[in-house]
């Protein structure tokens, strides 16, 4: 922070940036995260040595060297097996840009529903009928239009760019969110849990569509793996006095090969 001058807001300037850079030599920040084996969390300003803050931290540092060196047996955590059971199941879902999975536990760490991204079952997926994502087919005949209206190349790329940044076009998604049908299986299999209790795991941190959902039903624990919340939907959240946690710990990347040291 000594660069910014402890201006978190310079900080999060260049944190926006990185996130999800171009540039096959930038930071890419998020491509990153999801390849990385292990998450450590430090939100925390650790001045002196001598804190608890300090000693708490080492000692999670000092747990995952030990497991990289191999001189220690791998225990997950129910937070590290739970997400790596809500990534397993992202990988069901047919869509082109991005999978997710996530799970529905109740308060003893039991899952009682599960869903990822998908078409309803009688629709076909988008690569299947439209050779790409519904919503990239959409902002391609809208970049068209533009492009037709203004008749400048340069000018056309630029409010097609403008718009692309403002506007996820969330409606237009042909598929259930993972969270979205997490929720809906509950109700389809007649489910009856105490969802105040109750904590959903994701693979990515919900769209502002399905933090509607899960303020709705009540559900008021949160684990997520995605690093960068939307907005809109961390506002909701926190409107319905839900907890979020960012993940923490072995990733789902590093969760079975370190199973297999030293059993």
């Amino acid at each position: 922070m000594e660069k910014y001058n402890r201006n978190g807001a310079l900080f999060d300037i260049d944190d926006g940036r990185d996130k999800d850079e171009k540039s096959e030599n930038g930071q890419q920040i998020t491509l990153c995260y999801q390849m990385a084996d292990i998450i450590i969390l430090n939100e925390r300003t650790i001045h002196t040595k001598e804190t608890d803050e300090y000693n708490e931290l080492k000692s999670i540092v000092q747990k995952y060297v030990h497991l990289i060196e191999q001189t220690t047996v791998f225990k997950p955590t129910e937070m590290e097996t739970l997400m790596t059971m809500a990534y397993a199941n992202s990988m069901r879902s047919s869509c082109s840009q991005r999978k997710v999975g996530a799970l529905i536990i109740d308060e003893y760490g039991n899952t009682f529903s599960s869903g990822y991204n998908e078409v309803p079952a009688s629709e076909r997926p988008c690569q299947n009928t439209y050779g790409m994502c519904y919503r990239k087919y959409i902002r391609n005949q809208l970049d068209t239009q533009i492009k037709e209206a203004i008749g400048d190349d340069e000018l056309s790329k630029i409010i097609s760019g403008i718009v692309k940044d403002n506007s996820k076009m969330l409606d237009y998604c042909r598929a259930l969110h993972a969270e979205e049908s997490a929720i809906v299986n509950m109700a389809r299999l007649s489910v009856s849990a105490n969802l105040d209790k109750a904590t959903l795991y994701s693979t990515t941190y919900p769209c502002n569509l399905c933090a509607n959902k899960i303020a709705q039903v009540g559900i008021k624990h949160l684990v997520y793996f995605e690093p960068y919340p939307q907005k809109e939907a961390k506002e909701i959240l926190n409107a319905n006095h839900v907890e979020q946690k960012p993940f923490e710990g072995v990733t789902f990347n590093g969760y079975f090969r370190f199973m297999e040291v030293l059993r």
